[in-house]
């Protein structure tokens, strides 16, 4: 047999054994199990990459972004690194709910997810992110919680306090949204009003103004005279704005000046209103 044949059936073999040029300076486990049993004993973070040997942006990642020195340094430091093959594990795509490639998805020492960005991410800011990874030691324990009592309303509502202030905010509101779907939530108002205000601020934080426009808008009908209301009202405006419906926008900062214009919340508003 030539070398020319040869070649073709190394490169594939080493493509389905999913080895990677960056693999010789970052340790990637190919088994999100084994990986998960490392990054549990440090209660480390989990950083899986989903791709394919047909996906370019892959390639240019390869290349461009995980030869880079500082996203090495903050891999050895800060995550376990997980490369999963979107063709040769389609399970794990699927548990995953992969779109497009490249998909890269931030998980805590279990594998449950905390955080995803699709398509290419700089060296810079994959580097900044894998440094600024909080300390999973909390956000672990009560998953553990939680995969014995998946309902447990308490454990639900510190998740998602935990995933708030570890700047999780998307994840954040998906624990707090099935604390509200919780029987005992629903009689609890104190509760409720101030989960709706939490999940308003993490979609604002987001940029998603559609999200929390319908969240303020529920907090203001299910709780009008709540002492939050100059910050509902406030965040409302704020919704709005990034939704691009300037009109509303205004008439909610306005009613923050005409209603509570001592407040802190109304010398914010009027400041935004110079900017719509």
């Amino acid at each position: 047999m030539s070398v020319r044949r040869i070649r073709p059936v190394l490169v594939l073999l080493l493509l389905l054994a999913g080895v990677r040029h960056a693999d010789a300076d970052i340790h990637w486990y190919k088994d999100l199990k084994e990986a998960s049993a490392v990054a549990q004993k440090n209660n480390l973070p989990m950083f899986i990459d989903f791709w394919a040997d047909w996906c370019g942006v892959c390639k240019i990642m390869d290349a461009e972004v995980y030869t880079d020195p500082k996203v090495i340094k903050a891999f050895e430091a800060n995550v376990v690194g997980v490369r999963l093959h979107f063709d040769l594990q389609p399970d794990m795509a699927h548990k995953y709910n992969v779109p497009a490639l490249p998909f890269l998805v931030w998980t805590n020492s279990y594998g449950t997810p905390l955080a995803y960005h699709r398509g290419l991410l700089e060296a810079e800011d994959l580097g900044r992110v894998l440094e600024a990874m909080p300390d999973l030691a909390e956000i672990n324990r009560l998953d553990r919680n939680l995969q014995k009592d998946k309902n447990n309303l308490a454990d639900l509502l510190n998740l998602g306090h935990s995933l708030r202030e570890s700047g999780f905010y998307e994840t954040s509101s998906t624990y707090f949204e099935r604390a509200l779907k919780q029987k005992a939530a629903k009689g609890d108002a104190a509760m409720r009003e101030s989960v709706l205000f939490d999940m308003g601020q993490n979609a604002l934080q987001i940029e998603d103004g559609k999200s929390a426009a319908a969240t303020f808008e529920q907090s203001v009908k299910e709780f009008p005279k709540s002492s939050r209301m100059p910050d509902v009202l406030l965040g409302l405006g704020k919704a709005y704005a990034l939704d691009d419906k300037a009109d509303k926008a205004r008439k909610s900062l306005n009613a923050v000046i005409a209603d509570y214009p001592d407040s802190a919340a109304a010398a914010e508003a009027r400041s935004l209103l110079k900017t719509l």
